[in-house]
C-alpha cells in the first residue's frame, strides 16, 4: 500500500490533489448554525508544487444537504459552492517550527434557490496561520467579504496532535469564532434591546476532539466531536430570541470523513 502511494505520488510531481469528503450532522459557516441536521461537505485542491516559491492551486468547496427539512429555505442536494485560486507556503524558521500560510481568494456562489434574492455571489479572500511544532500549535483565519455581501470574519485557537501505535492521532482543540458588528449580527441576531453590537467581537467558543487513523501516506480516516457556544449573556439572549429554528446556544456536533493526498 504504502509503495503505491509513493509511486502514484512520484508520477503526480510536481503536480498534487487532495480532496476530504465529511458528513457532519450540523453545517456550522462563520461561527454560525445553519443547519442543525446532516449535511454532507467535500473539499478539493489541485495544483503544482513550486519549490521555494510555494505551492499554487484551485481549490473547491460544497455543500449539500442530507436531508428535505427546511426545504422552503435550503435547497436540496447542492445547497452552495466556494470556488478560488490559492497560494501556500510554507516557512521553516527553526528545525520543527513552520509557519504554514494558505491564501484564498475565492467567490461563494449560490443558484437554484426558489427565491432568486438568494441566487448571488459573494466574494472574499481569506488567510490561514499557523505555527506548526511539536508541542501547542496556535492557529487562526482571518476572512474578508467585500463584494455580495461586506463582513469581516475570524478564527483563533490553539490545537495539539498526539500519535500513538504508530498510524493513530488524537487532536484536542479549541478556538474563538467572531467578526465584525454584522458578521456579529448575522450570528447572534439583533440585540433584544435594539442598539448595535459596536465594533463586534468574539461570538462563539467551541471545543473540538478529533480523531484519526492513517492507513497509509496518502490517506486518513477521521471522525470529530464538537462542542459551541454562543458566548457574552447580551449575545445569548439575541439569539435565544432568533426566530431561526437552528439559533442554539450551545450545540454538539461531529462527523466522520476521510483526507487524501497524493
Amino acid at each position: 500500500m504504502v509503495g503505491g502511494t509513493l509511486l502514484a505520488a512520484g508520477a503526480l510531481a510536481p503536480f498534487f490533489f487532495e480532496a476530504t469528503p465529511e458528513v457532519r450532522s450540523t453545517y456550522m459557516s462563520l461561527g454560525k448554525i445553519i443547519e442543525d441536521r446532516p449535511m454532507q461537505i467535500t473539499f478539493a485542491r489541485i495544483g503544482i508544487d513550486a519549490g521555494m516559491f510555494g505551492r499554487f492551486g484551485i481549490r473547491n468547496w460544497d455543500v449539500s444537504s442530507l436531508t428535505d427539512r427546511r426545504a422552503d429555505v435550503h435547497r436540496h442536494a447542492l445547497y452552495h459552492t466556494e470556488f478560488g485560486p490559492t497560494w501556500q507556503y510554507d516557512w521553516e524558521i527553526i528545525d520543527d517550527w513552520t509557519l504554514k500560510s494558505d491564501l484564498t481568494r475565492s467567490w461563494t456562489i449560490y443558484r437554484g434557490f426558489d427565491d432568486e434574492a438568494s441566487n448571488k455571489t459573494y466574494h472574499w479572500y481569506q488567510i490561514d496561520q499557523s505555527l506548526e511544532n511539536g508541542y501547542l500549535v496556535p492557529f487562526y483565519r482571518f476572512r474578508r467579504c467585500f463584494r455580495g455581501n461586506d463582513y469581516v470574519y475570524f478564527k483563533v485557537g490553539a490545537r495539539r496532535r498526539f500519535a500513538f501505535l504508530d498510524d493513530f492521532y488524537l487532536t484536542p482543540s479549541v478556538f474563538a469564532e467572531g467578526g465584525n458588528a454584522r458578521n456579529f449580527k448575522r450570528v447572534v441576531g439583533r440585540p433584544v434591546h435594539d442598539g448595535n453590537w459596536g465594533g463586534g467581537g468574539v461570538s462563539s467558543m467551541s471545543v473540538r476532539l478529533e480523531f484519526g487513523w492513517s492507513p497509509c501516506a496518502s490517506a486518513t480516516i477521521f471522525a470529530f466531536v464538537e462542542q459551541y457556544g454562543i458566548v457574552g449573556g447580551e449575545a445569548r439572549r439575541a439569539n435565544a430570541a432568533s426566530s431561526s429554528s437552528c439559533a442554539h446556544n450551545d450545540w454538539t456536533l461531529g462527523g466522520i470523513g476521510i483526507r487524501f493526498r497524493f
